[in-house]
């Protein structure tokens, strides 16, 4: 958390914790109307079904020949996710066509997710104090306050995701407690 404080501070942030409002980004100095004030990519995005996994757009789409999951507009998008595709799309692959119609975006994100942390911990995408897993891991999941319907649904995509990984090293619980930490921002 120390080099997140210092890559924010440096555009006038930092992170603070709040007894009622929990962990929050407030502002050092004052800003402009207009001013840009943090832009940053997402950790890890996956659009609606029929959008390219690229750039979001609708037009000229094909599904990856591999996945059958996956869609892009072009060679450009597809290329720029390759790192991350080739692994989610191995994955993907290997459920039979029938499963494969259950892989909804919400549980391709929490697959992505954990590529991502993978190919991060193997250096093939880098680590930086603002694109990384630790700020996932830092968010909290309220799993105590959520009804028991919530976390049987959470359980059983969490298996879903186990089984499309395989994965020994992550369990079914970190994965809902992470569904949980995402919808938990989603319904915010």
């Amino acid at each position: 958390m120390e080099e997140l404080q210092g890559a924010l501070q440096a555009g006038g942030l930092t992170v603070s914790n709040f007894p009622d409002k929990g962990r929050s980004l407030v502002t050092t100095r004052d800003f402009y109307p207009g001013e840009v004030i943090i832009s940053q990519e997402p950790y890890v995005c996956v659009p609606n079904n029929s959008r390219c996994d690229g750039c979001f757009t609708d037009t000229n789409l094909k599904k990856c020949s591999a996945c059958q999951v996956v869609c892009y507009c072009g060679s450009v998008c597809q290329k720029l996710d390759w790192k991350l595709h080739r692994l989610e799309c191995q994955a993907l692959s290997k459920l039979d066509k029938e499963r494969r119609k259950s892989v909804t975006p919400t549980i391709r994100l929490m697959v992505k997710l954990y590529l991502r942390r993978k190919l991060q911990n193997e250096k093939v995408i880098s680590v930086t104090a603002t694109d990384n897993y630790n700020l996932v891991e830092a968010l909290v999941s309220h799993m105590l306050d959520i009804d028991e319907k919530q976390l049987v649904l959470y359980a059983q995509m969490a298996n879903l995701v186990n089984l499309i990984l395989q994965l020994p090293e992550i369990s079914i619980k970190e994965i809902a407690e992470n569904f949980s930490k995402v919808f938990i921002i989603l319904l915010s």
